[in-house]
């Protein structure tokens, strides 16, 4: 059972036990991890659990647990944040779930810029030490939900923050072979394979703007006709990386999504406001662009989607894509 966690007790400890799950082989680690574990030699209070594999994620939070940590701290990518937010969930090795600090250890650290810290790996790092052992000052904290997605009737059931069908999976090839081999991260390469993609969308290059057709069904309504996917977006977080937030859809529930059908009116027009969450006047489900906000979400394609960086492919003939609230934590950024 999840209880809340008490941040003034927290904040009445003179030194909190940290435990620190990191993925050796993420984006930012395999190039800091030196300097990361030169801090944390420094500072005794932090736990620190490398992981260099999916399985090895059970087994560190376990270990966490019998230290009877305060604050649980992720350093990888946004899949690896993902892993270990799910097996929170699902195996509940803690009695209480602890708070959360994300910190930017991946790639594309798209969940650390929303609910985690700011700035570098190497500076986030040394902040969580230096409040962890009292110099702390007062952080902002928030709950947040994550997803919970079911792959098929007989699939696996993943967590994340994040999922995008369609043009997502073309900006995700481009990311892989031309923009991370250069070693851009973190906002730097998110930016550049958003404005690439939307290029690729305007100009209608095939290595873009691939529509994907899927079946769709918000809730307990009936599903909606056969769409023809250009831009397919699921999200629990408010805001996207620097600060787009393009979901503006009434409605009630934790997940949030926002598809654009193939050759949508006026798309370039419309989009700096669809980024901002406040759309022009004309747009709308009749012009190609839907917005909603759901406590499900149901999916039937051939294709594949992106959660949290990680590529799952799906076909109909293995059931739908259900989409729902996994949990909440708490995230501290500090």
């Amino acid at each position: 059972m999840d209880f809340p966690c008490d941040m003034r007790s927290l904040a009445r400890k003179k030194e909190l036990r940290i435990g620190l799950i990191s993925n050796t082989n993420s984006g930012h680690n395999r190039d800091h991890l030196s300097r990361v574990n030169a801090i944390l030699d420094r500072h005794p209070c932090v736990h620190h659990v490398p992981t260099s594999h999916g399985d090895d994620v059970r087994p560190a939070l376990d270990e966490l647990a019998r230290r009877e940590i305060d604050i649980l701290a992720i350093n990888g990518g946004d899949g690896t944040t993902a892993k270990v937010l799910g097996h929170v969930l699902d195996d509940a090795p803690f009695p209480r779930r602890p708070p959360v600090v994300v910190l930017p250890g991946g790639t594309a650290n798209m969940t650390a810029g929303v609910v985690g810290g700011y700035g570098n790996l190497i500076d986030a790092v040394q902040r969580l030490c230096d409040w962890a052992t009292g110099g702390r000052r007062a952080c902002a904290h928030a709950r947040h939900p994550i997803l919970r997605v079911k792959l098929g009737d007989h699939g696996a059931v993943s967590y994340g923050m994040f999922l995008g069908a369609g043009t997502v999976i073309q900006g995700t090839e481009y990311a892989h072979r031309a923009v991370h081999p250069l070693g851009l991260r973190g906002d730097s390469s998110l930016s550049v394979i958003v404005a690439r993609t939307i290029w690729g969308i305007v100009r209608k290059d095939p290595r873009f703007a691939r529509p994907v057709s899927m079946g769709l069904a918000l809730d307990d309504e009936a599903p909606l006709p056969q769409q023809e996917a250009l831009v397919l977006l699921v999200s629990s977080l408010e805001k996207l990386f620097l600060g787009i937030d393009p979901f503006w859809g009434g409605g009630d529930g934790p997940v949030r999504l926002t598809l654009i059908r193939k050759d949508p009116e006026r798309f370039l027009r419309n989009l700096p406001s669809i980024l901002r969450g406040r759309p022009r006047s004309r747009v709308s489900e009749a012009t190609g662009y839907l917005s909603r906000n759901a406590r499900s979400v149901t999916l039937w394609l051939d294709g594949a989607i992106n959660l949290d960086g990680e590529i799952h492919h799906v076909r109909r003939e293995d059931g739908p894509v259900r989409i729902s609230q996994g949990g909440e934590f708490t995230f501290l950024r500090v």
